[in-house]
């Protein structure tokens, strides 16, 4: 807070994120989402949230470097920082999903997609895409309680062309089991052969932790995961 009792613009930052980790309802997040879109890459910056970046230096290495005709899947695309990332490393062809009509309006506005979606992705529904078509299927900052449920990972496997790659991010919730979930669903999928772990990379300085009344400066973890879907 200022002096004069008025917000500073990091203490809207906090609030917001705060609010939105918060809400579980879907449709009350979507809702948030849409008010939020313009505000949210700023709000993100507060607590250094690079998960698009450590995604895209993850994957970088171990993707062909022919990407000029790579067709991507964005999913939960928000405002378009994955593709932004992407761009830079090569790749031109993106294909974005995202709930959040505000959020889609961001990202249209960057130009880097060819196709723009709104779709809330909800257990039990197919992504709106046909099946064995991308050659990289991405997933940042949605793997998280509250967002995606892991029964998405499936349709990830379905719309992938065979031997695409499939890039997952997700952080450590501390206390939330979200993550010891997800890399038991990522175990079982290998086990059946669905597909192959390429690499699997912990990131210590993953964003900072937001507190109920202040920024603190500790990190929590994340995880960026690529994997091949079997042939």
């Amino acid at each position: 807070m200022t002096e004069a009792g008025r917000d500073t613009d990091a203490d809207i930052s906090i609030r917001n994120l705060l609010t939105v980790y918060n809400i579980n309802q879907p449709d009350k997040k979507i809702t948030f989402y849409n008010t939020w879109a313009k505000r949210y890459e700023k709000d993100l910056a507060v607590i250094n949230y690079q998960a698009h970046v450590f995604a895209a230096e993850v994957l970088d290495p171990v993707f062909p470097k022919e990407r000029d005709n790579a067709l991507v899947l964005d999913v939960a695309c928000g405002t378009g920082g994955v593709a932004e990332q992407l761009q830079k490393l090569g790749f031109k062809n993106f294909h974005g999903i995202d709930g959040s009509e505000g959020m889609l309006k961001v990202a249209q506005s960057k130009d880097l997609y060819q196709s723009l979606k709104k779709f809330l992705i909800v257990p039990g529904e197919q992504l709106p895409a046909p099946s064995d078509t991308y050659d990289l299927v991405i997933v940042v900052g949605a793997l998280s309680y509250g967002l995606l449920s892991l029964d998405v990972l499936p349709e990830l496997l379905r719309v992938a062309k065979p031997g695409a790659f499939i890039c997952l991010s997700t952080k450590d919730e501390m206390g939330r089991e979200y993550m010891q979930q997800l890399l038991v669903c990522m175990d079982e999928l290998e086990s059946k052969g669905l597909w192959i772990k390429v690499v699997k990379k912990k990131i210590d300085h993953w964003q900072k932790i937001v507190l109920p009344t202040e920024l603190s400066s500790e990190y929590i973890s994340g995880l960026v995961a690529i994997y091949r879907k079997s042939d």
